[in-house]
């Protein structure tokens, strides 16, 4: 059984000589169980939500799921037995395992096993760059490695990644995720350039090269702004009352829809509003004496990306461009639960 490692990966990871032991579930959905362990509290939403993440994944790809996935979260020093090497986490290219040491949910993780159940072996660094674009929000980077190094090598530091995910959200926005998919399940996880690239060029219509010189003015946004907030961007927008929205969460651990607690005790939620008419519009956050975040983000892409990271007291005026948007609610163990947001249109 060969594990795939990620934030680094491994390619070729060596043949593990026996299944570790997996623990019993500690919750068991239609089609996600997850185990643990550790003795470190898990929110309601990383077991709802992985779950619905799959499900629509899977949707959206084109078949059901054949297959409970199993999620585990595992210690760090754990990581070697379940993964292979030292990393993050991993997903095993022949059962439906998921394995993170840093959270308690990891959207990557989950993308991979979804791939591998629908047949997207695809190469390395298509199969990384698919798991970025669906990817959770907990962490996001700027910086990429070249793009030509990344299809001729192996995807290993996290720049590699964050290049893999525009190349992959570029392809898809090129073509759709259709042509994606069945470059994928045409392709092999072990394929050099100089073997995918003639199924590249007959899946796609073009060759590679020609998609790699015009992504070459693709923009350069963080990998939080290139994802397909899949769950996020179709959750129901909230009312506005005239020119002013005012959202609010109840981010407590045992609802379904909160996400965590990660490795340093961070919750999350979200929560999905539409700008109707391009404007200026002012973000409000509460002022407070205790520490919380708010994040604002539009569902685009690269191409019309907005990203507003918040703190307690913070008030901005920002022109926006009509669409959906959603906000991410977060706060620390122990921290306030309620947390708000508001919007006026200027």
């Amino acid at each position: 059984m060969r594990p795939r490692v990620s934030r680094p990966s491994l390619l070729g990871a060596v043949l593990v000589a026996c299944q570790p032991a997996i623990p019993e579930p500690i919750w068991e959905g239609e089609y996600l169980h997850y185990g643990t362990t550790t003795d470190a509290p898990v929110c309601r939403g990383s077991f709802v939500l992985q779950e619905r993440h799959a499900v629509e994944l899977a949707r959206m790809m084109g078949f059901e799921l054949p297959d409970i996935i199993r999620f585990t979260r595992i210690k760090s020093r754990q990581i070697r037995k379940y993964c292979g090497r030292r990393a993050r986490g991993c997903a095993w290219d022949e059962e439906p395992y998921a394995f993170m040491a840093e959270s308690s949910y990891n959207f990557h993780e989950i993308t991979h096993v979804v791939a591998n159940l629908g047949g997207l072996s695809g190469p390395t660094a298509f199969n990384e760059g698919l798991a970025e674009v669906f990817q959770d929000s907990s962490a996001s980077i700027n910086a990429g490695t070249p793009l030509a190094q990344v299809l001729h090598g192996d995807v290993d530091d996290v720049m590699d990644y964050h290049t893999a995910g525009r190349f992959v959200r570029f392809l898809i926005e090129r073509h759709d995720l259709a042509l994606f998919v069945e470059f994928m399940r045409s392709t092999w996880r072990t394929a050099e350039f100089d073997e995918f690239a003639p199924i590249f060029a007959e899946v796609f219509g073009e060759p590679i090269e020609a998609a790699m010189a015009d992504f070459a003015d693709y923009p350069n946004c963080s990998s939080g702004s290139n994802r397909m907030a899949l769950l996020e961007c179709n959750l129901p927008p909230q009312p506005w009352d005239g020119a002013t929205l005012t959202l609010g969460a109840d981010v407590s651990c045992e609802r379904d829809d909160v996400l965590g607690p990660d490795k340093i005790g961070l919750m999350r939620t979200s929560r999905a509003f539409e700008i109707a008419e391009a404007g200026s519009y002012r973000l409000s956050a509460p002022a407070s004496t205790e520490w919380f975040f708010l994040r604002v983000a539009k569902c685009g892409s690269c191409w019309d990306s907005f990203e507003l990271p918040m703190v307690p007291g913070m008030s901005e005026a920002h022109e926006l461009t009509p669409g959906r948007y959603y906000v991410e609610f977060g706060r620390r163990v122990d921290e306030p639960t309620e947390l708000s947001l508001q919007i006026e249109q200027l």
